[in-house]
């Protein structure tokens, strides 16, 4: 067996599809591929899959490449994906068919009786409406149907038919990029983390303005800690693919952002993507690779700095299991700089808590909100959950409605004091619609107001309760226009957001920070332009950066230390607090 190098703080697997499997049987093309791709990036592991768009690959051809693998010092554990291809635009297969159940079966035996450990690529979801579903489901909504029918496919077929073959099978469940919504298709993060040994991240973000999905670029990190608190330690890793982009810049900054979280082990989709082939005077094609050789890149850069990190942390928000609501906000507020940490659990422990639409899913909402702020919490409610809560709120908490008026504006102030009116007026570059609240007067107070045509409306909005204290932020009905939100009002919402943390950031939106637990930070420019901000650490501190060994020059300033920093498009930094 070949020795292999290895990354000190990961390990890098490799997902073959069946039809990478099946060119693998022929051994000059798999030598020279792998010599190829091992130029770059150093692999520790494959997952051979053996099941895709109905096509099963032979028990012979797996043991023969899983067996070359592993020659050469490479881990091997199998893959199936439950796709029917891409002329069904991502239709799944019916599981409430029989043939189908059986299907599944034949190809999980296949796996268990050839690899102690397998993965289900994130296509193993039920979005079918045959007459035959239909029937099924009853007078069930499709959500509860498909939860019930996907938590039994994956109890009865495939975890009891991979370990009636083998008693040792470890199954990993790999969860998609859509955390909003897999409870419409039968994805049930409350059940089937239980139920399966592991489970994986899909981080693919993509292109956020091209793609259907329009997914933000923090959310390649963001997701990884919601599934980790999903299943602590039970997280097996992050999964990106190059697939759905513009430029190269985006692969790497998904590969980058999964590694920020700090996962156990990343995984490129795929074997036969990562190539290319370079057709010869001969008539021969040769591979190469220059995805791989950018995933290489980062993968080393971050490697070098990974240990200095400790673990990732940022501002608790609660999202219930199986909820949806502001679908992705999360995402946005961290691309303006407010470092989040979604979890399924209410972070009781917690000083700040940021409650979006879907804490509505918990019936027990309100009492948990007043018990925090009971014990001295403050709490940060979203527009759109106080339309869902309307009465609740009213009667139980302060004055405030969501009304269905609209509110278009460009100009934002902030109110310091109820004594004396308001002395600067802060412009957005673009007109922004928002929800008009209503509000009582004395009952709860504006501090950051939106003005059009000598009227307001309240952005933010506080108000005390016991020992505690609640935030209405106003969420603008694009999410994006967040970005847009003068540099003064994102950095009043970062203070507000971030009260008990050592540092914050000035500048504009689209800066990303992340924050670790031994006072290391990162921060992460997307803009496609250079732009300076300002780090602000409280009282005396200093800074490092930790890749390149500079301190940045600070001064004081209201009993904190300001440094400033210009950011080169889509670079980041890594800094340590002194």
């Amino acid at each position: 067996m070949t020795e292999r190098n290895s990354y000190r703080n990961f390990t890098l697997a490799i997902y073959c599809t069946n039809r990478d499997v099946k060119r693998m049987a022929d051994q000059k093309w798999l030598e020279s591929s792998l010599n190829e791709i091992s130029k770059h990036v150093k692999i520790d592991k494959v997952y051979l899959e053996n099941f895709r768009e109905s096509m099963i690959v032979d028990k012979d051809t797996m043991l023969k490449v899983k067996s070359f693998f592993e020659s050469k010092g490479i881990k091997t554990s199998g893959g199936m994906a439950t796709y029917l291809g891409e002329n069904h635009r991502f239709k799944s297969w019916c599981y409430t068919r029989s043939e189908t159940r059986e299907t599944i079966k034949k190809v999980v035996r296949d796996l268990a009786e050839i690899f102690d450990e397998f993965i289900i690529d994130d296509l193993f979801f039920e979005n079918c409406k045959c007459e035959e579903c239909i029937k099924a489901k009853g007078s069930k909504s499709w959500k509860e149907y498909r939860l019930e029918l996907m938590e039994e496919i994956s109890r009865d077929v495939i975890i009891k038919t991979a370990r009636e073959v083998n008693p040792n099978i470890r199954i990993i469940l790999k969860y998609p990029n859509f955390y909003e919504h897999f409870q419409f298709v039968g994805y049930n993060l409350e059940v089937q983390p239980k139920l399966f040994d592991m489970i994986y991240t899909g981080t693919e973000t993509r292109d956020p303005d091209y793609t259907m999905q329009h997914l933000q670029e923090y959310q390649s990190y963001l997701i990884m800690r919601l599934l980790e608190n999903t299943k602590p330690g039970g997280n097996g890793g992050g999964w990106i693919d190059p697939l759905g982009r513009r430029t190269l810049d985006r692969y790497a900054e998904q590969i980058r952002l999964t590694l920020f979280a700090k996962p156990r082990e990343i995984t490129l989709f795929s074997y036969g993507i990562l190539l290319e082939f370079i057709r010869q005077s001969d008539g021969s094609y040769k591979p190469v690779s220059t995805l791989a050789a950018i995933a290489g890149r980062v993968l080393d850069e971050t490697d070098s700095f990974l240990d200095k990190l400790g673990k990732p942390y940022g501002i608790p928000s609660y999202k219930p299991f199986n909820s949806s609501g502001e679908d992705f906000l999360h995402n946005y507020i961290g691309m303006i700089g407010i470092p989040l940490e979604i979890t399924p659990v209410f972070p009781n422990e917690a000083d700040t808590v940021l409650l979006t639409e879907c804490a509505k899913f918990d019936p027990n909402i309100v009492e948990k909100i007043k018990n925090f702020l009971i014990k001295g919490g403050t709490v940060i409610m979203t527009s759109g959950l106080l339309s869902a809560l309307k009465e609740e709120v009213l009667r139980e908490l302060v004055a405030v409605e969501y009304t269905d008026k609209k509110a278009l504006v460009k100009g934002f102030t902030i109110f310091e004091s109820w004594l004396s009116p308001s002395t600067h007026v802060y412009y957005s570059d673009t007109p922004i619609i928002i929800p008009q609240l209503k509000y009582a007067t004395n009952d709860a107070w504006e501090f950051v107001t939106a003005l059009d045509k000598g009227s307001g409306y309240p952005i933010l909005l506080q108000t005390k309760y016991a020992n505690g204290t609640l935030y209405i932020l106003t969420i603008p009905d694009n999410f994006s226009d967040l970005y847009h939100l003068p540099e003064e009002i994102l950095t009043y919402l970062r203070r507000l957001f971030m009260s008990n943390m050592k540092v914050y950031m000035e500048g504009p939106s689209r800066i990303c920070m992340f924050l670790y637990d031994n006072d290391s930070f990162i921060l992460h420019s997307f803009l496609p332009n250079p732009a300076s901000c300002n780090v602000i650490v409280k009282g005396e501190g200093k800074i490092r950066e930790l890749r390149f060994n500079f301190e940045p020059k600070g001064f004081k300033r209201d009993g904190e230390k300001v440094f400033s920093l210009m950011m080169w498009p889509y670079s980041y930094m890594v800094f340590k607090i002194e």
